[in-house]
């Protein structure tokens, strides 16, 4: 499966040319992918935000009208739809997103959708979606160089205990059950003993990009937070084998 195609436009969400960068970033993902690829989704928080910003004047006010009727289609090529995060779920159709006044929220709710060839990212505000690009390596507009993604978690044998975490349980549900919840609550705590430092600003992006969901992927990050929080290392008492368990992650990692 073809992953999709992440790119930044950091310029100021108020300016008309960050739109104009935005789709004509959307139409190039469209002709990539040819006929099978043709409807773009501008995506804002709410409403309001397609009527009463400088995003509106950007669209003007004819298109503003139209959109909130259907989509319409681009002189460049391709149909433009306007939608919110209430109105939105998952697409019939593969499309490219363009999230409009971006930061975490958003981000993570584009991340848990199916069936996207692209997604083109205007911050709300400068390094709101700092978070987001260092999670896919995201390519960003005005650079000639593009840096490969981060490893995000620089701990070999952390990496590996979240990968055996992430082996196990059912992604689906994340930590959503009570067994697997157990599991990943042992796994830390095993970590947290054994001297590792804390990787909760990390462990989130780490999932997602692993195939978690965005919520299941911050229960995680909870759950990370609460045990490198605690003030002293916690006991491995009644945990099943859990120097056998790191030994084997030290050896694979």
């Amino acid at each position: 499966m073809t992953k999709p195609i992440r790119i930044l436009v950091p310029v100021d969400s108020q300016d008309a040319e960050a739109l104009r960068i935005a789709l004509g970033y959307a139409q190039k993902i469209c002709e990539k992918f040819g006929p099978e690829v043709q409807d773009i989704v501008l995506l804002v928080h709410t409403k309001q935000q397609l009527d009463h910003t400088g995003l509106s004047q950007s669209l003007g006010a004819g298109h503003v009208k139209a959109l909130a009727k259907g989509p319409i289609s681009l002189s460049g090529g391709g149909r433009l739809h306007a939608e919110t995060m209430k109105t939105w779920r998952y697409p019939p159709r593969k499309s490219v997103v363009v999230v409009y006044y971006a930061e975490p929220r958003i981000l993570d709710f584009v991340d848990d959708l199916n069936n996207i060839a692209g997604v083109v990212v205007v911050p709300d505000i400068p390094a709101a979606a700092d978070g987001w690009v260092a999670r896919w390596g995201a390519i960003i507009h005005g650079q000639a160089q593009q840096a490969p993604p981060s490893a995000l978690i620089d701990d070999p044998v952390f990496v590996r205990a979240i990968e055996t975490l992430s082996s196990m349980i059912n992604l689906s549900t994340g930590l959503g059950h009570p067994r697997d919840k157990a599991m990943a609550n042992e796994i830390m705590r095993i970590l947290r003993t054994k001297g590792h430092s804390d990787q909760s600003a990390n462990i989130k992006s780490w999932a997602i990009r692993r195939g978690w969901r965005p919520d299941h992927a911050a229960d995680l990050e909870a759950l990370a937070r609460k045990i490198w929080a605690l003030r002293a290392k916690p006991s491995l008492s009644g945990i099943h084998d859990p120097e056998g368990r790191y030994r084997r992650w030290q050896a694979d990692s």
